[in-house]
């Protein structure tokens, strides 16, 4: 089992995704180039031509600015050294667990029904004619120690996405010699009834 932990790498980023964040770069794409384009042709019509090009330029970085400071799901990072289990969020540590003390990783999940906007061309509509959408179940990742809990990230995503991080982070924790709780041998005498 050593040799197997020499090679393995000692660390795993987990970053999760946000399933809606498929749409942001579309959306994202039509806020900076709609908003310049709508404030470069108000102030042209109402000011000048000058003042609609200084408008379109200062719209333009103004938008960027924005788009880029919209908050981003958390990065962490799985930091396995001499048994411990170290997990930072950028230089901080959140969490610190043996090994031979981390119970399991889990999902947390829930159902949820999210509200989907209805199919018209006109955006106002698109709110009156909107549906709830089929039940979804969404899911996180906890790491259970003997003595805390430690959920990964604070947000829900789908659970097939958290499962297939969970099944990333076991096998990895699995790497460096953990063995769930479940499954470890009971060396304690037999229960007598």
């Amino acid at each position: 089992m050593g040799e197997l932990a020499k090679r393995t790498p000692n660390e795993l980023v987990y970053a999760s995704t946000d399933a809606s964040a498929r749409n942001k770069p579309v959306m994202a794409l039509l806020q900076l180039i709609s908003l310049p384009v709508v404030v470069a042709g108000t102030l042209s019509i109402l000011v000048s031509g000058t003042a609609g090009l200084i408008g379109l330029g200062a719209s333009s970085v103004f938008a960027v600015w924005w788009w880029k400071r919209a908050p981003k799901l958390a990065e962490k990072t799985l930091r396995v050294d001499r048994g411990t289990l170290f997990v930072m969020r950028g230089k901080h540590e959140e969490a610190r667990y043996d090994l031979k003390n981390l119970v399991d990783v889990v999902l947390e999940s829930k159902t949820v029904q999210k509200i989907q906007e209805g199919g018209s061309a006109i955006p106002a509509m698109r709110f009156i004619d909107s549906q709830v959408a089929p039940d979804q179940e969404v899911s996180r990742i906890v790491l259970v120690g003997a003595e805390t809990k430690h959920v990964l990230a604070e947000e829900y995503v789908a659970n097939m996405e958290a499962t297939e991080w969970m099944g990333k982070i076991r096998v990895f924790l699995r790497k460096h010699g953990w063995v769930p709780r479940d499954e470890q041998d009971d060396d304690g005498p037999p229960d007598s009834e």
